[in-house]
């Protein structure tokens, strides 16, 4: 009885010890699971690290060309009549020299000419971590900030214009309008030649130094002809700048003639 027991024991044992094909597949997928995950992490972590590099030099390479742009403002500013505003900066030779570009600084810059209208080229002298020196060539594209003078408030032909009857707007040189008044003193005491509203940019075309005078003016009338002259007075029906031709409504006979206005107070007519 008892070698039978212990048959049977060592049946059961026998058995246990027999490969178990359920328990060998699941500990296959789960190491299989295992560096699926630590895989995908790696990759997360490298897209990580190379995003935060290229970040960095971008970042760096940013700032060297503001640098630049900055000390291109200042030498333009110095060649350059008005406030300058740059456009765009570019390296157009010497980029290939450079291997980590946002490990140097700007020490000189130096206009090398120009290349097209509002457009000049610049040699660069930068310097990098370990002190070498660098000469890199940029092109910028500018443009010149002027002061343009806009009517603020509706004006009549032939008045005299005064330094409340405009104000000044910044604007680029190359958006004016063709004749714009860049001088407020060739603004101040001209008359205007006809009627503008407000907020109109006011051009060389709307003023003239003609002394004008205004409709309702009284004036003296010289009648002239063969032999005689004639004097009455008369109101004048428009405004009319001195030497035009000027019509005039004589008190007398309530009538209206033509004259050429010779001064501001005096209209001749020839008979």
């Amino acid at each position: 009885m008892k070698n039978s027991n212990e048959s049977i024991v060592t049946s059961n044992e026998s058995d246990n010890s027999k490969f178990n094909p359920e328990s060998s597949s699941q500990n296959s997928k789960h190491n299989s699971l295992l560096v699926t995950r630590y895989s995908l992490l790696f990759f997360c972590y490298s897209l990580l690290f190379f995003w935060l590099l290229a970040a960095s030099a971008m970042a760096g390479q940013q700032g060297l060309m503001d640098n630049i742009r900055k000390a291109i403002a200042k030498e333009l500013g110095n060649t350059v009549s008005g406030e300058v505003e740059i456009d765009r900066v570019r390296v157009i030779r010497g980029s290939g020299n450079l291997q980590n570009i946002e490990d140097h600084r700007v020490i000189s810059v130096v206009m090398n000419g120009y290349s097209g209208r509002n457009r000049a080229v610049f040699l660069v002298q930068l310097l990098d971590r370990l002190n070498r020196k660098r000469t890199i060539s940029v092109e910028a594209s500018y443009d010149v900030l002027v002061d343009v003078f806009v009517t603020a408030r509706p004006i009549a032909r032939g008045e005299t214009l005064r330094d409340n009857d405009f104000y000044a707007v910044r604007q680029r040189s190359s958006r004016l309008p063709v004749g714009a008044l860049l001088r407020s003193q060739d603004i101040i005491g001209k008359s205007l030649k006809t009627n503008i509203g407000q907020g109109v940019v006011l051009r060389a075309n709307h003023v003239t130094e003609e002394q004008i005078v205004r409709r309702g003016q009284r004036v003296n009338v010289v009648i002239e002809g063969d032999n005689i002259v004639i004097t009455t007075r008369g109101v004048l029906r428009r405004n009319t700048a001195i030497g035009d031709a000027a019509n005039v409504l004589t008190d007398n006979s309530k009538k209206e003639i033509s004259g050429v206005l010779v001064s501001e107070d005096t209209v001749r007519v020839q008979l």
